[in-house]
């Protein structure tokens, strides 16, 4: 064997033996970076998610609704006699602002006076006429009194001839005569109890006359003061059909004046919203006082206008939730229409950051169609929660995190958005949610977005919201 070959033989071994230890470098390395991958990668980190804290809402329910004002009160006034309008008072023309009392029209009242001035007669001459019969019907009594005085004699002097015509001391003929006085004594007695009778008789007629002539001067003093017309109330006249020189019929309508003591407001409510009105009854109820069935719970309420252009205020007054506009639900928008009651129209309160005094542009005074927002004030017998909105789910739900752990809570009872103010003076709206019938507690926190798919029973971290 030459040096040559030799040669070959060590190299090939070194080849060889390079080739192996390469081999198991690289099954050494690839055995151990498993374990080095998963000692070096930690154990993942649960998702942060936002929370915010469900409150209690430590206010009143308000429930806020549109109308439309309308009169509290339409007179339509009519003619109640016939005859020429001779007056008519400027006051009188639509538009115009009236006081209770103020003389608006006047008709004829002539003819009503003369009637009333014959029957004063009438009446007069009816008194004289009983006055006249009094007096017959005194001498008619004293009459009577002699005739039965007279009668008296004529009968004694009968007893006593009829005693002694037994001892024929007097005739016959005499005795008859006695008896004939007696008789026209009697007679003349009766004539005047008759006359009498009669009198008393005609006395209730004339006094009945009299009644009747009394009735009638009434009527006519009562027709003489209805041709003058006066304003019932305070009150704006929104509508004149007579005018000055026209001959109006009795029942002829003359004008109708608006009552503006108070005014009304038309709204509808919804029959979840009357759900919560009757709720507020039956915690007021007691075991004596059972309310009407049919009567609406008398809540007070705020009645609200704003003005285009005055951002930022607003005009409020007071009023009453007093009734329902009739009965039953409306069939096409399966409403129930009620009416507020606003008992003072011009007792405006200025609301808003600009509401310093009253502005010269503001509504004096609260006037038919203008459209409102109605706030009805409602105490709650229980607690309600307020939950941020962005926090409500589809399917009324909410993500909950207690003990770190994630759970969806389901459906709740969304009763009305409103707007709260955070501390940072911005406005954020919430949910009122009732707290008798969903699975919240105050304390607990509620996910708020942004997040990503979210499961119940995942385990979270809270990114400490307060």
């Amino acid at each position: 064997m030459d040096r040559k070959s030799v040669v070959n033989q060590i190299l090939s071994l070194l080849v060889s033996a390079a080739i192996l230890a390469a081999g198991t470098f690289v099954f050494l390395t690839l055995i151990r970076k498993p374990e080095q991958e998963a000692s070096a990668n930690p154990k993942p980190k649960p998702p942060v998610v936002r929370t915010v804290p469900v409150l209690e809402h430590d206010g009143r329910l308000d429930i806020v609704v549109d109308g439309i004002v309308t009169p509290y009160r339409e007179i339509e006034v009519a003619a109640e006699v016939a005859g020429k309008v001779v007056y008519k008072n400027e006051a009188c023309n639509g538009g115009r602002f009236v006081t209770k009392g103020t003389l608006l029209i006047r008709i004829d009242p002539r003819d009503y006076e003369l009637q009333a001035k014959r029957l004063t007669s009438q009446l007069e001459q009816a008194g004289a006429n009983l006055n006249e019969l009094d007096v017959e019907v005194k001498n008619t009594e004293e009459l009577i009194k002699l005739a039965k005085d007279q009668l008296d004699i004529e009968r004694k002097e009968v007893n006593r001839l009829a005693g002694l015509i037994q001892e024929r001391i007097v005739t016959d003929s005499a005795m008859d005569k006695a008896k004939q006085a007696e008789l026209t004594s009697r007679n003349s007695l009766v004539r005047l109890q008759n006359e009498l009778q009669l009198m008393k008789t005609r006395k209730t007629r004339l006094r009945s006359a009299k009644e009747l002539v009394a009735t009638d001067l009434e009527l006519a003093e009562l027709s003489v003061a209805r041709t003058e017309i006066t304003a019932a109330v305070d009150g704006v006249v929104v509508q004149d059909l007579a005018e000055q020189d026209s001959y109006v019929q009795k029942g002829s309508p003359l004008f109708t004046l608006e009552d503006t003591s108070a005014v009304e407001v038309k709204c509808r409510l919804r029959m979840e919203e009357l759900h919560w009105l009757w709720r507020q009854a039956g915690s007021q109820r007691s075991a004596q006082a059972v309310a009407a069935d049919y009567q609406i719970p008398q809540t007070p309420v705020t009645v609200t206008y704003e003005l285009t252009g005055q951002d930022g205020v607003r005009y409020e007054w007071q009023g009453v939730l007093s009734r329902y506009d009739g009965l039953g639900l409306d069939e096409v928008t399966r409403t129930v229409p009620c009416r507020v009651v606003v008992p003072d129209p011009r007792a405006v309160n200025l609301v808003g950051a600009d509401a310093i005094a009253r502005p010269s542009g503001a509504p004096p005074a609260l006037v038919r169609g203008m459209f409102v927002s109605i706030q009805l004030h409602i105490d709650q017998p229980d607690p309600l929660f307020l939950v941020p909105e962005p926090a409500v789910q589809p399917g009324k739900a909410v993500w909950v995190v207690r003990d770190g752990v994630l759970a969806l809570v389901k459906p709740l009872t969304l009763i009305e958005l409103i707007e709260r103010q955070t501390e940072a003076g911005d406005l954020e709206s919430h949910w009122l949610v009732e707290s008798k019938t969903s699975a919240l507690t105050p304390g607990d926190r509620v996910v708020v977005p942004p997040f990503g798919v979210l499961s119940a029973g995942m385990a979270v971290e809270e990114d400490g919201t307060p």
